[in-house]
């Protein structure tokens, strides 16, 4: 099984640097740009399913990489329910609420912005809709940043004190293969169609093949060598600077 993960492209908050939770809010121009960048990229690979979060800004992007074929709309695909957080800027969020905000960063057990998820409530629900596509072939799911980390979280088994990922940036894609302990992380933020990837400095390593029992020691050892499977030319990790956390890793091909 391989699941294709992307998040949307930027959405009018996203530009504004608001907290979006559930609201439904449009892609802005540059997003419906980016839409069609990945749009480019994907629009050709085969899918065995198409799903998406039933929110506009997913649903969009994921029609620019379809085309014509059908797209799943899912509820349970939404973005975490942020309460009282929703719409506003994220400088407010932190100059409000600095203590929830660390908690948050945390993973601690609270309710986001008073009235909304949290963070195991919003696990569940992404594992619970991630289960029903087991042995589902390749499927492509477009979806949200909060949701593509807690999948991760969820299937990887990732934990620690300062949760292990940097968000995903829009349209990046992020690629899972297999089942269970055997389930291997082949991409992680990839943005290459936007040329983003190369251009911040990023660093080729080489080694054997990274398998998920690893990710968690890489993330607080970002030095340690992560190399990609047999079939990949290199591969990209790129920590956060002073930061334990991984914040990309590419798989690269010939060609």
């Amino acid at each position: 099984m391989q699941l294709v993960l992307v998040r949307h492209a930027q959405s009018v908050w996203n530009a504004e640097d608001r907290w979006q939770g559930q609201s439904d809010i449009p892609l802005s121009d540059a997003g419906r740009l980016e839409a069609e960048r990945v749009g480019a990229r994907l629009g050709a690979e085969p899918f065995d399913r198409i799903v998406a979060s039933d929110l506009s800004r997913a649903m969009d992007t994921a029609r620019a990489i379809a085309g014509t074929r059908p797209i799943e709309p899912r509820p349970g695909l939404r973005e975490m329910h942020l309460g009282t957080w929703c719409g506003l800027p994220h400088a407010e969020v932190a100059a409000r609420f600095p203590d929830e905000l660390r908690a948050l960063a945390r993973g601690e057990p609270m309710r986001i912005g008073g009235t909304g998820e949290t963070l195991a409530e919003f696990g569940a629900r992404v594992l619970a809709e991630l289960a029903e596509l087991e042995g589902q072939g390749r499927v492509l799911v477009v979806a949200h940043g909060g949701v593509i980390r807690a999948a991760l979280f969820a299937l990887l088994g990732l934990s620690g004190r300062h949760r292990p990922l940097v968000g995903a940036g829009n349209t990046s894609i992020t690629v899972l293969e297999g089942a269970g302990p055997a389930r291997t992380l082949r991409a992680y933020n990839d943005q290459r169609h936007l040329d983003l990837f190369a251009d911040e400095g990023d660093e080729v390593l080489t080694g054997p093949a990274a398998r998920t029992g690893v990710l968690d020691a890489l993330a607080l050892a970002p030095s340690a060598p992560l190399a990609a499977p047999a079939d990949a030319e290199h591969a990209v990790l790129q920590p956060a600077p002073g930061q334990r956390q991984l914040r990309r890793y590419g798989v690269l091909r010939p060609g």
